[in-house]
């Protein structure tokens, strides 16, 4: 049976317009009158109308966006950057101010979500990132808040999306860079949780069963330089290969200091985001441009649309080019 307000309140000790203000984090509420009210709304499980809320309010004209916990790396990806530029240049065309909150971990990611939205301080948010079993969508899902991902999510029905088609993208590298007499191939990638890194190795391992190839498949805990360096290491000491797809542009710079380092040539990269590769590296480096700047404007139509009742479809694939 679903709880209500009123059985908030009752159990709370306090009125119905307080449930309210405590939902709505009104400063005039007193922190142990938010703490009290809070405790018995995570104890009964209740979940806010949130939609039926904000028809009583006009629009605030805001989009709120949660930056997930790879932005820790921010100012050294050149993909969040050109998302976010395409983001504010869509909202300001469609009249919409952008709100960003940084996070730093999963959990972060889903408080950050479910207190902007109880907010009431955005009309929408945008996810820039989506994982298996993502609390924050499930959240979003179940109290109807407009929302879209930069990113394929693992269940689609009733969420709006937009991305690239990694698999097709990542299927195709493999056959750009593996030449005749070459059959060994490995792939380096981020979190595996991350539905991008999931497509992008079933793109990757689609490909190799095809061509009959001998593949592996290191991934690290996020798409940090770092990462990208270490997964070299690594591979290098187990194995020799000459054919590689590097799943993001922060991991191929890693991976090519370390080629650097260890004076190795004649490698064969594909990768992802137009890295932005200022040395002349010793190997052939083939960049699929994934279009973040228009990842982000076509996310904020996606949400503007929704918002307004304009919207004519869920989807948005955008083309990747290879440079």
């Amino acid at each position: 049976m679903k709880i209500t307000i009123k059985e908030i309140a009752e159990d709370a000790g306090v009125s119905v317009s307080t449930v309210s203000r405590v939902i709505s984090n009104n400063p005039k509420i007193s922190e142990a009158t938010k703490l009290r009210v809070r405790e018995v709304i995570e104890r009964l499980n209740y979940k806010p109308n949130i939609m039926a809320r904000g028809l009583v309010k006009r629009k605030t004209g805001i989009l709120g966006v949660i930056m997930p916990k790879e932005t820790t790396t921010l100012f050294t990806s050149p993909f969040f950057i050109e998302v976010m530029q395409g983001i504010s240049l869509k909202g300001k065309e469609r009249d919409y101010y952008i709100m960003y909150d940084f996070c730093k971990n999963e959990k972060e990611e889903y408080e950050g979500t479910r207190k902007l939205a109880e907010s009431g301080l955005v009309d929408g948010i945008c996810l820039m990132s989506t994982r298996k079993n993502d609390k924050s969508i499930q959240y979003l899902k179940e109290t109807n808040f407009p929302f879209v991902i930069i990113g394929e999510p693992e269940e689609k029905d009733g969420v709006l999306w937009v991305d690239n088609n990694n698999l097709k993208a990542t299927y195709d590298m493999v056959k750009k860079i593996i030449h005749e007499n070459s059959k060994k191939i490995v792939f380096v990638g981020g979190d595996k949780n991350l539905t991008v890194t999931i497509n992008r190795v079933a793109g990757f391992e689609k490909a190799c069963k095809e061509l009959k190839l001998d593949y592996s498949i290191y991934l690290g805990k996020d798409f940090s330089r770092g990462e990208g360096y270490r997964l070299a290491e690594k591979i290098f000491s187990e194995q020799k290969c000459e054919n590689f797809i590097i799943s993001d542009d922060n991991l191929l710079k890693g991976f090519l200091e370390y080629l650097e380092k260890s004076n190795i040539e004649n490698v064969n990269i594909g990768s992802f985001n137009k890295a932005n590769i200022k040395k002349v590296w010793k190997n052939k480096i083939f960049l699929l441009d994934i279009k973040p700047e228009k990842l982000g404007m076509e996310a904020v139509d996606l949400l503007a649309n929704c918002i307004q009742d304009k919207l004519e479809s869920c989807n948005k694939i955008v083309d990747i080019e290879l440079n």
